[in-house]
Order: structure tokens, then sequence, then C-alpha cells
């Protein structure tokens, strides 16, 4: 079989992250659209290729992605496995709690600036063999955890569960863009944050009993064995996701310069001038592809479906793609730098972080103290209050967010905005800082245990909801390189909880936990509260980072620091 691939076009008027995404008045009589809602452009418009992941079966896209998913909650289950009996492994090591909480933060660190070196290499020679490496490797550290005779060996022990983590933080967002249109992101976002503070949750649960009838060492073993079976899984069933495509963009005609205002004529695909003016007064769109010529047209065979045993390769080379593995490590920082949306993210993202450390740095220590005197496995069964938390906020954030996004568009003329996934900000103001009062108030003055738990669950919430609104706000914003915004996001967000992990005992003993945690619920309501900034000023930022952006996405970083 043999098809047209065409040669890279970019207009750099286009404003990223708006798309026409539904067709009203089906003025786009040949473009794809979804299957269940006929009046809903696919965005990426996939190719010909059956092999593109975009045009998989919806079985064959199930498995893939149910796969990272299950990914991202073992990996996710090894790192939080400790949380609910740092007083067991205290006692048993000699190490403070304090201790023990320095390592984890630690860990968190590595979880995000682990990502250079992941990341570049899974968008450099594919998802598949990062995934299953960084199973197997998992598995090992969690085998030598449970042998922890000192502080420097714990440390050394949490930063390399994080270094070794890494790709649950970044690639797997990149994964999804791999399989999935623009309106279906925020489903599988929302489930893949619920697999990963699903893991971070429910091992605390399981880990109790199995410390209490087995001993702590047995924690640690479990988390090996879910690792290597995990890994063996992936290793048999989990597909490449990584696809090449030369021409798919995620922008489109700016509906103010369509009905507000006369886009110029001349401008088409093969125009490489930038005109400022026209991008300031909202201009914007990505031309229709040039005609099949000699000169825009690159004639190619797809290859044919690889067998089983090719499949089984753990990494793939793509001859059309440039390497650019040692760019890619140093462009989240560029992309930081040049573009305010993504470093907004990763500080919203990490406030959520906080909350989420902030809880398990202390259930431990306040449920097994008096009154309560909970037993570990007891101690554990309180983390299925932020389960059910975290389960509700990936509901929130990501399938009903893209419900509401689909809905606003259809009120802009079909039009859809980055900024439409920021409403579900709103839940994010009010829930966890309430339960941050909860928790903490509540322990101050002894309350019964329910009330207690009923504040972890608010704060479940925060992790999964705060990770649907931001990676999909990011991604829908600057999909052209989400892989490298990713980069960036998870290494602000982890370095803020590092931080903060290392802050959190002291404050505790300084201010208590009624002022310390009233505190702690009033600064992230003003830092969440700044959602209200971006999503009236989200486009404009947009607007004016879209020549640089579109220059990253052509020319990469050098044509970034012209």
């Amino acid at each position: 079989m043999s098809t047209a691939k065409r040669k890279l076009h970019i207009d750099e008027h286009a404003v990223p992250g708006t798309v026409f995404l539904v067709d009203l008045f089906n003025t786009a009589t040949n473009a794809p659209r979804s299957e269940t809602e006929k009046d809903i452009l696919l965005v990426p418009a996939p190719s010909d290729d059956p092999e593109d992941p975009l045009n998989w079966s919806s079985i064959r896209k199930w498995r893939a992605v149910s796969l990272v998913h299950l990914y991202t909650f073992v990996v996710a289950w090894s790192s939080a496995g400790v949380y609910s009996i740092l007083v067991e492994i205290s006692e048993a090591t000699g190490l403070s709690v304090s201790q023990l909480n320095s390592g984890t933060g630690t860990m968190l660190l590595f979880f995000g600036w682990g990502c250079l070196l992941w990341q570049p290499w899974g968008l450099t020679y594919g998802r598949r063999g990062s995934y299953i490496v960084s199973l197997f490797l998992t598995a090992g550290i969690s085998v030598w955890t449970a042998y922890s005779t000192s502080y420097s060996t714990w440390v050394t022990q949490r930063v390399l569960i994080g270094l070794f983590g890494a790709p649950i933080e970044c690639l797997c967002e990149v994964s999804i863009t791999d399989l999935y249109f623009n309106h279906q992101r925020g489903r599988q976002i929302g489930l893949y944050l619920l697999a990963l503070s699903g893991g971070a949750y429910i091992a605390p649960l399981c880990n109790g009993f199995i410390s209490q009838n087995m001993g702590w060492q047995w924690v640690m073993y479990w988390c090996a064995i879910l690792s290597g079976a995990t890994g063996i899984l992936c290793f048999f069933f989990l597909e490449e996701t990584m696809y090449y495509r030369e021409t798919t963009f995620e922008a489109t005609l700016d509906p103010d310069s369509v009905f507000n205002s006369s886009a110029p004529s001349e401008t088409n695909a093969s125009s490489s001038s930038f005109n400022e003016k026209s991008l300031a007064n909202g201009t914007t769109t990505v031309p229709p592809v040039p005609d099949n010529t000699d000169d825009n047209i690159l004639v190619t065979d797809f290859p044919e479906r690889r067998s089983y045993l090719q499949s089984l390769a753990l990494w793939k080379v793509i001859p059309e793609r440039p390497n650019e593995f040692v760019r890619i490590i140093f462009r989240p920082f560029i992309v930081a730098a040049q573009l305010p949306i993504v470093l907004w993210s990763g500080c919203f993202q990490g406030v959520a972080v906080c909350a989420f450390s902030a809880m398990n740095a202390t259930a431990s220590v306040v449920f097994s103290s008096e009154p309560y005197n909970f037993k570990s496995s007891m101690v554990g069964l309180t983390y299925i209050a932020p389960t059910i938390g975290c389960s509700i906020g990936a509901i929130w954030g990501g399938e009903i967010s893209d419900r509401f996004c689909i809905y606003l568009s259809r009120r802009n003329r079909g039009y859809r905005e980055a900024e439409y996934r920021l409403w579900a900000s709103i839940g994010l103001c009010i829930i966890p800082p309430s339960g941050m009062i909860l928790w903490g108030v509540g322990t101050a003055h002894q309350v019964h245990w329910v009330g207690l738990v009923f504040g972890m669950g608010m704060l479940g919430f925060a992790m999964s909801t705060a990770g649907c609104i931001v990676i999909g706000y990011t991604i829908d914003s600057y999909k052209e390189i989400s892989g490298e915004t990713m980069m960036s996001l998870n290494i602000i967000r982890c370095t803020i909880a590092f931080g903060f992990g290392y802050a959190i005992t002291p404050w505790i003993d300084r201010a208590g936990y009624q002022n310390g945690f009233i505190e702690m619920a009033f600064i992230s309501l003003a830092l969440y509260l700044t959602f209200i900034f971006f999503l009236f000023k989200g486009k404009q930022l947009r607007r004016n980072s879209a020549s640089k952006y579109w220059k990253l996405v052509e020319h990469g970083i050098r044509s970034l620091q012209e």
C-alpha cells in the first residue's frame, strides 16, 4: 500500500490550543469525524496508515492504554507503599519518622528530574521499552529496600525508586496523546490520574495488613512481585505507540479573526514569513495543506503490520524522524522560560502534591497515637477515603471536564479553547482547602476518626483533579511538544514537592496541627485562585508565544534561541 506523506508546513500565525472541534453547520465536508457524535471532528486528523495508533481498533487501543494505566498503578504502589507503616519502619530500623519523610521527599524530587533521562529516551526510541525496563528496575530496588539499615541507605533507595519510576510522571501522558483524539483525552487522563493516585492511596491500605501479618519487609517484597509480574505482562502484550506524522498540528482558524476581523488572503501554506501585526490582532490560521505537487509530497509505502515476534522489540527507531535525544534533554528549561502556561501548570499541580504529601507525612503518626491507637492495618484502611476522593476527582477533572469542553465549544461556534478545562478548578478552590482545615483542626482537637477520614477524602480529591486540569490544559495548548511540556511540568511539580517534604515536619512542630494546616489551606487557596487569571488571559498568552512555539516545533531549540 502506498500513499503520500507531506512535508512539514507551519503557519506561525496559528494560536496553539485553539481548534475547530465541533462542526455545527457541516462546513468541513471531508474532515474525519467521531463515530458516536457526527459533529465532532477528529483532532488531530489521523493518517491513512492503518498502523497509525489513532486508527487502531477500540480493543487494541484499550489494551495498550490499560497496560499503561496498570504500569502507572504499580509504580505508584511501589513508591507509596511505606506511608501507612512509617512508625513500624522507624521502630525496626531506628530511623526517625522525620528522616523517613525526608527520604520520600527526595524520591519525589527524582520522580521529576528523572524525566530528563526517560522522556528523551521514550520520545526517541519508544515508550514500550521504557516502561518495561522501569518496572524491572523498580522491582530490584523494592527488594533492596527491605534491607534498609541506615539513613544513607534509605535515601539512596528512595532516590533510585524515583529515578527508575520517573516515566509514570511524564511518558504515560504522551502514550495517551499517541492513541486518542483531542475530545477523548480527558477521560484517559482522568484514568491515568486515577491509577497514579489510586496506587498511591491503595498501597498504604493493603500494606498495613501485610506489615501487621507478615512484617514490614514483606511490604517491599510484594512491591517487587507486582512490579516484576507487570513487567512480564507488558513485555508480552504492550504494543509500541510511537508514530511519526509530519503534518498534523492542533491549531486552527481563530474564531476572532473569522467573525470579527478580516484575515489576510495572502496567507498560505507556503508562506514562511511572520506577520507580527496579524498575530497581535488575532488573525491566526493554519492554512490548508498544499496540492499534491512534486515539491510538496514524499511518496512512501507504509510498512506492513509487524509480526508478534517483531512487536516484542524493546526499542524502535523511526528513520524519517531526526534523533534529538540530546536536544530534548535541554528543552524543558527553554519551554518553561518561554511558555508561561507551562510554568504555572507545574506550580499549580505542585500545590496539590503538597496536600498529598502533608497527609501522608502525618497520617501514620496521628492514627498510631492517642486517642486512636490504630494498628498499621487500621491506618491502611483510612486510605479508602482518599482513594474515593481521587476517584471522584478523576471523574470531575476527566470525563465531566471533557463533556463541558464540548458544550462550551458548541456555544463558541464550534471552536474549542484550551482554557475551557480550567473551569473544573472551581472544585479545587473549595474541597481541598476545606479538607486541610478539617484534618488539621480535627487532629488538634482529637475529633472522632470519621471526621479525619472525611478530611483525607477531600485531600484525595486534589491530587487527581489538579493533575487532570493542568495536564489536559498543557497538552491542549501545546500538543506538538507535549513530551517536553510534560517534562517541564513534572520537574517543577516534583521540585516543589521535594522542598515541601523537608518543610512539613518543622512546620507542624512550630505551628501545631491546627494552625499549620490552616496556614496551608489558605496558601493553597490563594494559589488555586490563580486559575482565574489564566481562564481569561490564557489565550492571550498562547497568542503572544505563538511564534516562539511554532519555531520550537519546526526547528527545535536552535530556532527558539535565535
